[in-house]
């Protein structure tokens, strides 16, 4: 046949390709474990951060000193976490240090907080929805119509599909007036009535300022920020709370995190976490906050960092690190497989062929196995096929063997 060494290419390239996502996602399949992490919280009581593991230890929880408490304590030495419960059984505190405890302001202080890289990596909304931020009767209603910013801020009806000219040009000018710089970089709402109130948008623009941009009246309301000359912006997740303490979370270029609070004066200001930088490509975080401390959690695939903040300066109390549990499959990929293909990735929420897992030690025992593979195969195929199996192996490792063995070679003699 004219062209069997090409047929035996592309066959054994693609079977190389399959077996590389198929053969890994067998093994993890396995081999792997659950790789999550116990519960961390600040005990006002104890001042100290806690493990709570009842999974590990059903009658008992830690401190991360190594002290053990036992689970009839766990309401009472964690009262801002489990405050509700005291309540039911009448045994919430009046005060903790200095502080007035009841229900209503306890809830009005608790903040919970979640954050993935697959928020960045998802599409953001190419629209937004401006709420009137003083509404005539007290509930946050839909405007009617929605809009979209790039080198200019549009409006559009929803019903009619129609440019809402006039109100395009108020705001657009407006933020011009106030200094906004076209196009925008990004902008970052939250766009729902089910929520407390409504500040609006934060806008960054073509020279990193970040603006608040909102709607008070009908008219357009814009102020610049004044933190885009601080750090360099890179992220910002809005979040509307019940105290009106902050507007959101703030994440710069150099790993920095913090808030954008509310001044007394009416301006803004940023308040870093006294925590390690995070990536948040490749950082989870998660943030449990109460009247007096909150606690951050930040883990990546090597491990979680935890903190144990003071809920007013952001200042760091407590610490714990604690590595990523390593499990069979860990041990298993690092020698058997290069590379792997998968279908799925911790970075994004969508379908696609992603390619990741590289390992030197993986490359290492490929390079060994493809050496072997040239020399076993030299009296049964030429050369040129000696090396093309040689340099699948050496790419897929375990993977490429396994394509080897099921591929039918000797029909393209």
């Amino acid at each position: 046949m004219k062209y069997k060494s090409l047929i035996f290419s592309i066959i054994l390239v693609s079977v190389t390709l399959l077996a590389s996502w198929t053969v890994p996602a067998l093994v993890q399949k396995m081999t792997d474990d659950s790789h999550s992490y116990p519960l961390m919280y600040y005990s006002a009581r104890l001042k100290e951060l806690c493990v709570i593991d009842f999974r590990e230890h059903k009658n008992s929880f830690y401190d991360i000193h190594g002290n053990e408490y036992p689970r009839a304590q766990y309401d009472s030495l964690l009262p801002l976490l489990n405050y509700r419960q005291l309540a039911m059984e009448g045994q919430l505190p009046d005060s903790l240090e200095g502080q007035i405890i009841d229900v209503k302001i306890l809830r009005s202080k608790q903040v919970m907080f979640r954050f993935r890289p697959v928020d960045v990596f998802s599409p953001q909304p190419a629209m937004g929805v401006l709420l009137e931020a003083m509404p005539k009767r007290g509930n946050l209603t839909l405007p009617g119509d929605y809009f979209r910013m790039d080198r200019e801020l549009t409006f559009v009806d929803a019903q009619s599909n129609s440019v809402n000219r006039q109100k395009s040009e108020i705001f657009t000018k407006e933020l011009i007036k106030k200094g906004f710089n076209f196009p925008v970089k990004a902008y970052w709402g939250n766009p729902t009535v089910r929520k407390p109130y409504e500040e609006g948008y934060f806008c960054l623009d073509s020279k990193g300022a970040l603006f608040h941009l909102k709607m008070v009246n009908g008219r357009p309301f814009v102020k610049d920020t004044g933190i885009g000359s601080q750090l360099g912006i890179k992220w910002f997740v809005m979040s509307e709370t019940s105290d009106k303490r902050f507007y959101g979370y703030l994440f710069g270029e150099k790993g920095e995190m913090g808030l954008l609070e509310s001044t007394d004066e009416g301006g803004y200001r940023f308040l870093p976490f006294d925590i390690r930088p995070v990536d948040i490509t490749k950082d989870e975080i998660s943030i449990l906050g109460n009247l007096l401390y909150w606690t951050v959690r930040v883990s990546d695939a090597e491990g979680m960092d935890c903190y144990g903040l003071d809920a007013v300066t952001l200042q760091s109390l407590s610490f714990y690190h604690q590595d990523r549990k390593r499990v069979l499959w860990d041990e298993l990929s690092e020698w058997l497989f290069p590379f792997r293909l998968s279908l799925s990735s911790e970075t994004s929420s969508f379908v696609n062929l992603y390619a990741g897992n590289l390992s030197s030690k993986g490359l290492a025992v490929s390079f060994f196995l493809a050496l072997l593979t040239f020399f076993l195969c030299r009296n049964k195929v030429s050369l040129y096929r000696r090396i093309l199996m040689a340099l699948c192996v050496c790419a897929a490792g375990l993977s490429g063997i396994v394509a080897l063995l099921f591929l039918p070679w000797n029909k393209y003699e």
